[in-house]
């Protein structure tokens, strides 16, 4: 599977919701993935305004996770539960 299936809670929206990600991808690009996917289903535009200040929170780990390497170098799996802070 190259995808994983991944459940973000964002608390600026005080929602969650379910993404389907490489696991290839950087941690920054997906960051930048779903803000740009939150903010179209939103249908707002300042939901997010320091892009480059979020990171991506592990529930399971209890830790951020690092900018610059993949998913799935850092251990993301289909079914975790992320938060966009």
């Amino acid at each position: 599977m190259k995808e994983l299936l991944i459940n973000f809670y964002c608390p600026a929206t005080s929602k969650s919701y379910d993404f389907w990600v490489p696991k290839t991808m950087q941690v920054t690009n997906v960051i930048e993935q779903i803000c740009s996917a939150v903010c179209e289903y939103e249908n707002q535009d300042n939901i997010f305004p320091k892009l480059d200040t979020l990171v991506l929170y592990s529930y399971l780990n209890r830790a951020t996770l690092p900018a610059n390497y993949s998913l799935e170098q850092v251990g993301v799996r289909s079914g975790d539960k992320l938060a966009l802070m």
